[in-house]
């Protein structure tokens, strides 16, 4: 049997309070003020997230001492996303104010988010059965939902997924106590869903961590690592430098072609908060496509 540890629990999200978010965000807009509309809106959306998360009420969620034993052995994570449990009543809400957050200015997207709000409304597509479908995978209500009511079903699986986030983090937060604190994880998927990570962190210590795309779980990682494909051969890793940026930078790997945002604390005095610089880098994205990598969590 192993040692849980629940002074070792991490999520990336959970230790950011309202005003910690709006001081990320003016600080990045400061810096990229081409980047202020944008930002402005996630910032809207983030902080609504963070509402939500400080009300959401979860089921206690056991797993047995026999499962965890197997799960750290094998190096399984903690859960199947089709396991997580969330606050219905919250994430409706939330839904609704993420709606009213998107259609405030007209603009294409408005008109798009707008059409998905009265269908809701009118109680025409049914956000409890998009929640369930959301965690098994299924896309078949969002395929069914785009052909009958002509709406974008990315737009629709957007909404659905920042209304779902206040409890995913929660629920992540909650279970992650059961972690083994006696060994790293090595592991480059989540070891609490599973998932693959969407940001790498290199904080103060020099320690790099990587943070869940799913449930914004962070985990400790080896430096020389491509979380995709588990290479850990110098050779083949490598990074690039973002000009007049010292605190991006991107590792890439030459053996899947993948590559991963990363972060070095130490070169910045601004707040970080992860959801932040991922949306506010969409140039990387850009530049690394052109050079023939995809992203990992993709």
């Amino acid at each position: 049997m192993f040692k849980i540890d629940k002074g070792a629990v991490m999520n990336a999200l959970a230790g950011f309070d309202i005003d910690q978010i709006k001081k990320a965000s003016d600080e990045i807009k400061k810096k990229k003020p081409e980047f202020t509309v944008m930002l402005d809106l996630y910032e809207k959306i983030f902080i609504a997230q963070e509402k939500a998360r400080k009300i959401v009420s979860l089921p206690e969620f056991n797993i047995s001492q026999e499962k965890l034993s197997v799960q750290h052995e094998e190096k399984f994570p903690l859960v199947d996303i089709s396991q997580f449990s969330i606050d219905h009543e919250v994430s409706e809400s939330l839904f609704n104010e993420l709606c009213d957050i998107l259609t405030a200015d007209e603009n294409e997207l408005s008109a798009a988010v707008g059409s998905i709000k009265l269908l809701s409304d009118e109680k025409k597509i049914d956000l409890n059965k998009l929640f369930t479908a959301f965690f098994k995978e299924d896309e078949s209500l969002f395929d069914e939902a785009e052909v009958k009511y002509s709406i974008d079903k990315e737009i629709l699986g957007f909404l659905i997924y920042n209304a779902l986030q206040p409890s995913l983090v929660s629920f992540s937060e909650m279970i992650s106590v059961n972690l083994d604190s006696d060994n790293d994880w090595e592991k480059g998927y989540c070891p609490v869903c599973g998932s693959m990570p969407e940001l790498s962190l290199f904080e103060e210590n020099g320690k790099r961590f990587l943070v869940c795309g799913f449930c914004g779980h962070k985990w400790g990682s080896k430096r020389i690592y491509c979380p995709f494909c588990e290479n850990s051969n110098h050779e083949t890793l490598q990074y690039y430098d973002i000009d007049s940026e010292e605190e991006y930078r991107v590792d890439v790997c030459e053996k899947c072609k993948k590559y991963i945002k990363t972060i070095d604390i130490k070169k910045t005095s601004r707040t970080v908060y992860p959801p932040l610089e991922i949306r506010s880098t969409p140039y990387i994205d850009v530049k690394l496509e052109e050079m023939g990598y995809k992203k990992g969590n993709e």
